[in-house]
């Protein structure tokens, strides 16, 4: 009976998110392609420039509490690639690509909010849209770049149950007619989150928010496909890495188990290690696969930092404090 109240209380969920609307209202739209992409920007734009990229299969909305936390030092800008969020959701033969969300990361920078020196925050999904960013090298210059919780390696990664019957077109279709998003959202904010949230919690209701729009898990079985992507240009992605002049910065949720701290250690191993461009890698012990919701404050300070210290070292004695592993130059 308490897991029925639960699921219904959830439900009415998706139906209004007063965190969810505060974002929307923040923002405004552009069109790429025929499409009405979200976008929102904070801070003074006269300030050093962020922009940030999500993952699958939530939004721009995942990094709202750091945006917040780094507007007063920054120019926070972050938008919704198509498919998610509050962008449009092309449903049909639409393909989802990661070139083709790298080049609108690059259109966005350049002409939507004119920021051509400017860190780039990536998580997820993200991740791989950075590094194709990277290596398609447009007229910009990332001043930084931080990676986090995302697959980057996919013989590494601990796919879910639902990844891969999402990613199935055999068995996507029945998924999608017994998938809501209030469900989906309840079930992530339960197993991505540390500590887990309750299906009651204002995040879980923007995540139902979000998914709610256009009806966008109709559209998952599209935009995952970016895993097959990812898996044939991987490889590619982590050498245009490893070549790259861009300073670099691993941050990742210890507890999370989609995307687990092997991930990480490879992508260090693999492609920052012995570089020539400055690297640090930190583990956060006390976040999950959405660090920016976990620990906000403790990745605002990271990204604050000009020169890490000698690894291994806390930035501070509380037990949740970034331990930073590795750096490099």
């Amino acid at each position: 009976m308490l897991r029925l109240l639960a699921l219904t209380a959830c439900l009415a969920m998706a139906q209004t998110s007063d965190l969810a609307e505060k974002w929307k209202a923040s923002g405004q739209y552009f069109e790429w392609k025929s499409l009405q992409i979200f976008y929102t920007c904070l801070g003074d734009a006269s300030k050093p420039a962020i922009l940030m990229l999500h993952g699958f299969p939530t939004s721009s909305f995942d990094s709202h509490a750091l945006a917040e936390n780094l507007q007063s030092d920054y120019h926070v800008c972050t938008f919704d690639f198509p498919g998610y969020g509050l962008s449009d959701k092309p449903a049909g033969d639409h393909k989802y690509t990661l070139a083709d969300d790298a080049d609108l990361a690059s259109y966005f920078a350049l002409n939507v909010v004119q920021m051509r020196d400017f860190a780039l925050f990536a998580h997820d999904r993200g991740d791989s849209v950075a590094l194709a960013l990277i290596e398609k090298n447009p007229p910009l210059h990332i001043s930084h770049l931080f990676l986090t919780n995302g697959n980057m390696h996919l013989p590494l990664a601990n796919l879910t149950d639902f990844q891969k019957r999402m990613l199935d077109p055999a068995t996507s279709p029945n998924i999608v007619k017994q998938m809501s998003a209030p469900i989906l959202a309840a079930g992530m904010g339960n197993t991505t989150f540390t500590p887990p949230l309750k299906p009651s919690d204002p995040e879980v209701a923007a995540l139902a928010y979000f998914f709610a729009y256009q009806s966008g898990i109709q559209v998952m079985p599209q935009t995952i496909q970016y895993l097959n992507e990812r898996k044939q240009f991987e490889n590619r992605f982590l050498e245009a890495l490893a070549k790259s002049p861009i300073p670099t910065t691993i941050i990742w949720g210890v507890h999370d188990m989609i995307s687990p701290v092997r991930v990480a250690d490879y992508v260090w191993n693999t492609a920052l290690k012995n570089r020539k461009a400055p690297g640090s890698y930190w583990l956060m012990p006390c976040a999950n696969h959405y660090l920016q919701h976990d620990q906000p404050d403790a990745i605002a300070t990271i990204v604050r930092l000009t020169r890490p210290q000698s690894a291994p070292y806390n930035l501070s004695s509380d037990s949740c404090a970034p331990v930073l592993v590795a750096h490099e130059n």
